[in-house]
C-alpha cells in the first residue's frame, strides 16, 4: 500500500512539474540567427529552467503567420524582425507593448531604441544594426580622408574610366543608397516628434535636401558614375580591383574578401557643413506577442538575450552590428576592421521610419534621383514634385 501510495504521489509531482514549467516558443528566419536563439535558450534553461522552443519562420512572414496563429493560441511567445515591419502588427494589435521601467534603454544605441518605437510607445528590444558604409581598395587608396571635400578630390583624381580604373561608385538613383547627404545637409523623410513621425511635414524639398540633390548630381557630371552604372557593374569593378571605393552594406563585404581584396571599411566623412551623412539604419529586434500568456517571462529571456555578454557573443557568432554602447566599445570589436566603420556609421545614422506611409516614398524619390541625376530637370523642380507625389500617394493610401 505504502508503495502505491508512494508511486501516486510521485505521478502527481511530475504532473505537476510538466504543467507548471514555462516554456517560451521564439519565430527566427532559418540561418544563424535561428541558430544563435537555440544555442542561447539551451543555456538559458540549465540557468533558469524555462525551455526555450525555437521554430525556424522567415522574418518577413512572421506578422501574417502571427495575425492567423496567434488569436487562435498558436502562435509564439517572442519574435524577430526588422523594425521597418513594425507598422501593421502594431496597428492590428498583435505585439505587446514593452515596458520601459523594466530596462535601461541607455544601454543601447538611441537609433536603434528609436526604431523600436511606433507613436512614441516601445514594442522591441534592439539586438542588430544594418546601414551603408565605405568599403575602400587599400591597394589603390590608402585611407579614407577626413572631410568630404577632401574625398571627392581624391576618388576624382583616380577615376579613370580609359585605363578601366574607377574612383567611387555607389547606387545613385537609389533613395536608400542616397539619404545619408540628404539628411546630413538638413533634409528629412517625415518630421521626427516626441510622438512619432509628423507625416504632414516632409522635408525633402527644403534647402538641405536641395543642396544634396546637387551634391548627388555631381556624381554624375563629374564621370565618377557614368549612366548605366548598376549595383552588379559596381560589385564586379571592385572584386576585379579596378574601383577605389563604394558605398554598400555589410552584406557584400564577403564577397569582397573572398576575391582577396585587401579592403578597409570606414564611415562616411564630414560634411561641408560640419555633419556628417546620416544614412538609413536598419534595426533587428526583438518583440513579444500580444498573445502570448507568459509576456513578462518572454521579457526576462529577450533582456538576458540582449545583455552585454550576449550581444558580443552574437556579434562573435554570427557576425552582425551589435547595438549595445558598452559592445561597440570593447577593445575586440574596435579592432575588427569588418565591422567598426559600418558601427560607427550606423551610430551616427537614422532609423527608417517604420510607419506605413514609408512605402510612399521610395518610388517617388527614387524616380526623382534619376531625373536630377540624368539632367532631366533641376533639384528644386524635382524635389517640390517628388514631396507632391508623396503626399497625394498618403492621401490615396488613406482612403
Amino acid at each position: 500500500m505504502k508503495k502505491v501510495l508512494l508511486l501516486v504521489v510521485s505521478f502527481i509531482f511530475l504532473l505537476t512539474l510538466s504543467v507548471g514549467a514555462t516554456k517560451l516558443v521564439a519565430w527566427q528566419s532559418s540561418g544563424s540567427q535561428e541558430e544563435f536563439i537555440r544555442m542561447m535558450g539551451r543555456i538559458y534553461a540549465k540557468e533558469t529552467g524555462i525551455e526555450i522552443i525555437v521554430e525556424p519562420v522567415d522574418q518577413l512572414n512572421q506578422d501574417d503567420k502571427l495575425a492567423l496563429d496567434g488569436p487562435a493560441g498558436k502562435g509564439p511567445d517572442i519574435l524577430a524582425w526588422p523594425h521597418d515591419q513594425l507598422a501593421v502588427p502594431i496597428l492590428q494589435g498583435l505585439l505587446w507593448q514593452i515596458p520601459e521601467d523594466q530596462i535601461d534603454l541607455s544601454l543601447y544605441a538611441n537609433s536603434a531604441v528609436q526604431a523600436m518605437r511606433l507613436n512614441g510607445k516601445l514594442y522591441g528590444i534592439p539586438y542588430a544594426m544594418e546601414t551603408t558604409a565605405l568599403i575602400y581598395n587599400k591597394d589603390i587608396i590608402s585611407e579614407i580622408p577626413d572631410t568630404f571635400k577632401e574625398f571627392l578630390e581624391i576618388v576624382n583624381e583616380l577615376n579613370k574610366p580609359a585605363e578601366n580604373q574607377f574612383g567611387f561608385m555607389t547606387k545613385l538613383t537609389d533613395f536608400y543608397y542616397m539619404y545619408g547627404f540628404i539628411s546630413g545637409y538638413g533634409g528629412y523623410i517625415f518630421k521626427q516628434t516626441e510622438n512619432g513621425y509628423n507625416v504632414n511635414d516632409i522635408g525633402l524639398a527644403n534647402d538641405g535636401a536641395i543642396k544634396a540633390m546637387k551634391l548627388i548630381k555631381s556624381f554624375r557630371t563629374s564621370g565618377l558614375m557614368p549612366e548605366g552604372t548598376t549595383y552588379d557593374v559596381m560589385d564586379g569593378l571592385f572584386t576585379d580591383g579596378k574601383l577605389a571605393v563604394c558605398l554598400v552594406g555589410p552584406w557584400a563585404f564577403s564577397n569582397y574578401k573572398r576575391a582577396g581584396i585587401n579592403y578597409g571599411i570606414a564611415p562616411l566623412p564630414e560634411l561641408d557643413n560640419g555633419e556628417y551623412p546620416r544614412t538609413l539604419v536598419g534595426v533587428k529586434g526583438y518583440y513579444i506577442s500580444a498573445f502570448s500568456k507568459n509576456k513578462e517571462e518572454a521579457l526576462k529571456f529577450i533582456k538576458w538575450l540582449t545583455s552585454k555578454e550576449n550581444n558580443l557573443k552574437q556579434y562573435q557568432e554570427t557576425a552582425i552590428i551589435p547595438v549595445r554602447k558598452d559592445v561597440v566599445s570593447l577593445p575586440e570589436f574596435k579592432k575588427d576592421k569588418d565591422f567598426k566603420g559600418f558601427a560607427v556609421q550606423a551610430q551616427r545614422g537614422v532609423p527608417m521610419p517604420n510607419i506605413p506611409e514609408m512605402y510612399q516614398v521610395w518610388e517617388p524619390m527614387n524616380n526623382a534621383l534619376a531625373f536630377v541625376a540624368n539632367g532631366q530637370a533641376s533639384p528644386e523642380e524635382v524635389m517640390a514634385a517628388a514631396v507632391e507625389q508623396i503626399e497625394e500617394n498618403i492621401e490615396m493610401m488613406r482612403k
